[in-house]
């Protein structure tokens, strides 16, 4: 069975003391399907978690923006680029993206982890699709990941290395 992440609606008015007009506090939520928790764990802790906080409901373009890069990575017309955003600093190249705590850094409860550019380009593209749909419990978006690419996580403490060769992050 296929690693698939989930974005939809849930309704969290049980959870607060005062709702909506109608009685309906809904909030979006994201998890990660059919994956072992130690591969789950990590996505939803860095690739979920920047999706919540780095990209604001595609406000302001955001995703679009990092679409836009990725695509110039796969036309060969960029080696890398990097985002700083609120959660996380994200270095990205043609093999992959690195997460670096945007307030911690790299730490022992923040280790670098990477994804390979596959897995992020998919769930950027979800989360893109899925912000753009009307905030409804009926709304939902399910991608798969590649079974082929898997993800790395540094183990701390890591060799500090410059950023250039942190870009270099390597996928069997």
């Amino acid at each position: 069975m296929k690693m698939k992440i989930r974005l939809a609606y849930w309704d969290v008015s049980k959870y607060l003391k005062k709702g909506t007009s109608d009685g309906l506090e809904i909030r979006h939520a994201f998890e990660i399907l059919n994956a072992p928790e130690n591969i789950r764990r990590p996505y939803s802790k860095y690739l979920l978690s920047t999706l919540d906080s780095d990209f604001l409901k595609n406000r302001f373009g955001a995703c679009d923006e990092l679409l836009k890069e990725i695509q110039k990575i796969e036309d060969g017309e960029i080696e890398y680029f990097v985002f700083d955003y609120n959660g996380f600093i994200h270095y990205v190249n043609k093999k992959s993206a690195a997460f670096e705590h945007a307030i911690f850094g790299v730490c022992p409860h923040w280790p670098l982890w990477s994804c390979p550019l596959s897995h992020y380009k998919i769930a950027v593209q979800a989360a893109r699709d899925f912000f753009a749909m009307p905030e409804s419990l009926d709304t939902e978006v399910i991608v798969e990941l590649p079974e082929s690419d898997m993800a790395q996580i540094a183990l701390f403490p890591p060799i500090m290395i410059e950023r250039e060769e942190s870009l270099d992050l390597k996928h069997d």
